[in-house]
This record gives structure tokens, C-alpha cells and sequence, in this order.
């Protein structure tokens, strides 16, 4: 068995799907995810404009068109009330597609059978969404310095996102196809248009060192709980700080801590604190991005203007992330937060 076949079937039993598709990255993976679901030029996709750009930009690498939808005041995931029954969002018409992102380790809830789960910075279990999408970026919780997986449920979604992901080849839906018919020169390899987006197999033997345990400071597990660890300093230190505030953690839903990210109440006070951590000895914490349609490549070309989404666009120039994946450097961050705070007053 192939490296990259261990890695799918041992990532794809841990977030419990049936199936896993892995690719050379994240960002890919939302690509083949959108094309697999059935996702055409033209399409409209529902998402956050306040995430990380690559959601947003594998939507438009479908040819589709991202319906920025806004985020919630408190946990800041994109805010869709579920229509009568539960089951099926709320979408601005015509949109049926989405892809809800589970910001800086907060897990959105299920978004509907249309969805695509962008878990890039979670290891969440797979839900009822057709596909969730993994990292493996260097700074994610599984960091292997890059790729990405697709999980799902359902073979036939499986099939056309491996094909789609693998140059458009034929995928045998039995056997493996006889070597004497694999080498006929008249044998077609290509039933429809794909990209190279495979992933490395040295990428995938990492990973499954990482799964069974060969590199013990390298499993989810343990990945985890150093960014739980680092997460309650932060809070240990934020708590009762009248200006700061912490991504709110609804009762009974989960956060993975891809970063402690916390709001300060102006964007005065966000530059301030970010220079006053770096003067205490810490890192300079990263901001939020910017709101992906105010990003100059794409604001033009599109046609959006301030006031999309007012509360993501009032949120992002305040909010701050805390790194969380070495408790070395966290503490150290936390020192710095305390003196700030302190020197605040």
C-alpha cells in the first residue's frame, strides 16, 4: 500500500469519515471539494469574509462567485439561521452552496447537505457536510509542512474529487484495471478535466508517523493539548480585562486553539497592544485579515464595497491572535500581555 493511501485511510478514520482524498494542499482541497459537489462557472458560493483568503479564492478557482455572508457578534463564524426544520440554512437567493469556516479552532456548527466543512484550522470530526477540508500547513494543528485532505461519506463524491484531483484520470470503480489494458496504447486515461493536485508521498509518510504514534510529539493528541495548555494562560490573563475580548466559546462546542484570538474594544487600542507586547518581550501578534473583499486584488475586479459585512468589518481591525503551538513561546506572550494589561491600567 502506497504511503499516500495509509495517510488517507488513517486520517479518514480518525475524523471519522468513510473516505479520504489528500492533495498538495488546503487550499486545493476547497477547489476539488466545490468542482466535486457539482459547483460550475457562475455558481454562488456562501462564505465569511473573515477567514484567511484561500477559501474565498479556491471559489473563485471553480468559477464560482463568493456571497460574503456576515459573522456572528460573539463566536465570529459566518451567522446563517437555520430555515423551518433545521436542517437547511438560510442562503441568499440563489445560493445554495457554502462553506462555512471553523475560525481559529472554533467548530461551526453543520451548515447543510450543500456544504463544504473549511476545517483548516481544526481537526474536527467529519460531520454531515458533503466534504470537509483539512490542512497541513506548517502552522496548522497536523503541521507536516504542507497538504491538505478531503474527508467525506459518500464513494461517488469521493470518486469524482479524486479524479478531478488526480489530472482528470480514469478512477476504476472495481479491480485495479489489467496492466495489459493500463499499457494499450489506445487505452483513454482522461474522462474529464483535472489538475495535478497529488499530494507528496513523503508528505503522507509523515503523516502517518504522526498518526500511529512513530513521532510522539507529532499526534493530533498531543498537538491539542499543547494549544489547550496555551489557550488557558491567555484566558488565565484576559479574564476581567473590561477592553479585551475573547472569541466567545458557546456551551458544548468545541475549540481546537489554532490561536487564542481575543477583541480589543477600538482599533487604536489593537495597534497599541501589539506594540506593547513587542516592547514586554513577546511576539508580535498577528491581526485578523483583512475582510476578503477589501483586499485590493479583489475589491475592484468584484464590485464590493464597505459595508458588506459591517460586523466582520468592525470586528477584523480590533481582533488579535495569540499563537498557540509552543508553550515556550506562549508563556513568554502571556508576560507580555500581563505587563501590558498592567501598564494599560
Amino acid at each position: 500500500m502506497s504511503a499516500v493511501k495509509q495517510f488517507e485511510d488513517a486520517f479518514s478514520s480518525y475524523v471519522g469519515a468513510k473516505h479520504g482524498i489528500a492533495v498538495a494542499n488546503g487550499t486545493c482541497s476547497l477547489h476539488v471539494a466545490l468542482v466535486a459537489i457539482g459547483v460550475r462557472p457562475g455558481d454562488r458560493v456562501a462564505t465569511t469574509p473573515l477567514t484567511m483568503s484561500s477559501t474565498s479564492i479556491a471559489i473563485l478557482h471553480a468559477g464560482a462567485v463568493p456571497v460574503f455572508v456576515d459573522v456572528d457578534p460573539d463566536t465570529w463564524l459566518m451567522d446563517i439561521p437555520p430555515a423551518e426544520g433545521g436542517r437547511i440554512p438560510t442562503f441568499p437567493e440563489p445560493t445554495i452552496y457554502s462553506i462555512p469556516v471553523s475560525l481559529y479552532g472554533l467548530h461551526q456548527p453543520y451548515c447543510g447537505l450543500f456544504t463544504i466543512d473549511d476545517a483548516a484550522q481544526t481537526l474536527r470530526p467529519h460531520s454531515g457536510a458533503a466534504f470537509t477540508s483539512f490542512s497541513f500547513q506548517s502552522s496548522k494543528i497536523l503541521p507536516l509542512g504542507e497538504g491538505g485532505m478531503l474527508a467525506t461519506n459518500d464513494a461517488e463524491l469521493a470518486q469524482r474529487a479524486r479524479s478531478f484531483s488526480s489530472l482528470g484520470y480514469r478512477m476504476p470503480d472495481g479491480p485495479v484495471i489489467d496492466k495489459r489494458v493500463l499499457k494499450h496504447p489506445n487505452y483513454p486515461r482522461h474522462h474529464s478535466l483535472g489538475w495535478n493536485y497529488r499530494m507528496s508521498p513523503l508528505v503522507a509518510s509523515a503523516g502517518v508517523d504522526r498518526l500511529d504514534g512513530t513521532c510522539p510529539q507529532g499526534t493530533p493528541e498531543y498537538r491539542l493539548n499543547i494549544r489547550q495548555q496555551c489557550a488557558d494562560m491567555y484566558r488565565d490573563v484576559v479574564r476581567d480585562v473590561e477592553w479585551l475580548t475573547p472569541q466567545h466559546v458557546p456551551e458544548g462546542w468545541r475549540h481546537d486553539y489554532w490561536t487564542y484570538a481575543v477583541a480589543t474594544d477600538t482599533p487604536e487600542r489593537l495597534l497599541w497592544l501589539l506594540d506593547a507586547m513587542e516592547r514586554h518581550g513577546g511576539e508580535r501578534p498577528y491581526p485578523a485579515w483583512l475582510p476578503f473583499y477589501l483586499e485590493p486584488a479583489y475589491a475592484a475586479p468584484f464590485g464590493m464595497n464597505v459595508g458588506t459585512c459591517p460586523v466582520a468589518e468592525s470586528l477584523q481591525p480590533r481582533l488579535c491572535q495569540l499563537q498557540t503551538n509552543c508553550l515556550v513561546s506562549a508563556r513568554q506572550n502571556a508576560n507580555a500581555l500581563r505587563k501590558a494589561i498592567a501598564e494599560a491600567g
